[in-house]
């Protein structure tokens, strides 16, 4: 499982992409489950809605907040976008952190 950041064209996400690697899709599936019966405290604890995306037929899931200030076309927006993502990835770990712990 990864906190990653993501760059697009015009804007960006953080997420935490939970894949545990080659023949794992039931185990991520169950993990992405676990954290989704949590999805109000969760969500809570955020500050803000996440989507949360189960990606069915594909082995891997994510839970991942869309941030749109613009993407890397916009280098005038970058300062605020990095603050923004930075600011978003702490919340998300802080709000994800103590329920993987205990996975």
């Amino acid at each position: 499982m990864g906190f990653n950041y993501c760059i697009r064209k015009k804007d960006a996400t953080i997420e935490l992409y939970i894949d545990r690697g080659k023949d794992s899709e039931e185990e991520n599936k169950a993990i992405f489950d676990k954290l989704f019966e949590l999805k109000n405290a969760i969500e809570e604890t955020f500050g803000d809605s996440l989507e949360w995306q189960r990606l069915e037929g594909k082995r891997a899931c994510r839970i991942m907040k869309q941030i749109a200030l613009g993407g890397y076309k916009d280098e005038a927006q970058w300062p605020e976008l990095q603050d923004a993502m930075i600011d978003a990835m702490i919340r998300l770990a802080k709000a994800l952190k103590p329920y993987i712990a205990k996975l």
